[in-house]
């Protein structure tokens, strides 16, 4: 992953929330108590919607960087 890549890094986190997702409900198929309801509120579910907001936010940031790094190549004729 070069400086300024965060897409390498996104990527990384989308596969990493995806895997997340797949353990979690091979999980749930032999964990039903309290305990694991509990862990998908407290922990599970405010992940899906947080790693988006990251998520979105890194593409944001992205775009803002490859213009920077354009803006900076045009300025010095490269």
């Amino acid at each position: 992953m070069k400086v300024g890549d965060l897409s390498s890094g996104a990527s990384k986190l989308a596969n990493a929330l995806k895997q997340l997702n797949i353990k979690w409900e091979a999980a749930k198929d032999t964990w039903h108590d309290t305990r694991a309801k509990a862990f998908q509120k407290e922990n599970v579910e405010p992940l899906l919607p947080a790693v988006k907001e990251t998520l979105d936010a890194l593409g944001r940031l992205a775009e803002v960087l490859d213009r920077a790094a354009r803006d900076v190549s045009e300025h010095d004729g490269g």
